[in-house]
């Protein structure tokens, strides 16, 4: 099964749904959200996949993070 990456309109942490899902609730804030209107990071990915590319997405926003900072 495969699955996408979005980041939840509420709080902006990262998300997975089975692609084609219509909606996704956020297991941070709970929050039901649209698949439609949300911001996709990612697409065809398979749920061993998962784990690694959200560690991955989160480890390269803090690089930004502290680029900006520095």
């Amino acid at each position: 099964m495969e699955y996408s990456i979005f980041l939840c309109r509420k709080c902006g942490a990262i998300c997975a749904s089975r692609e084609g899902a219509a909606t996704f609730s956020c297991t941070s804030c709970g929050k039901r959200n649209s698949a439609e209107k949300s911001l996709s990071l990612a697409r065809g990915i398979e749920s061993k996949a998962i784990p690694s590319l959200i560690a991955k997405l989160k480890m390269d926003y803090a690089k930004k993070q502290l680029k900006k900072h520095q």
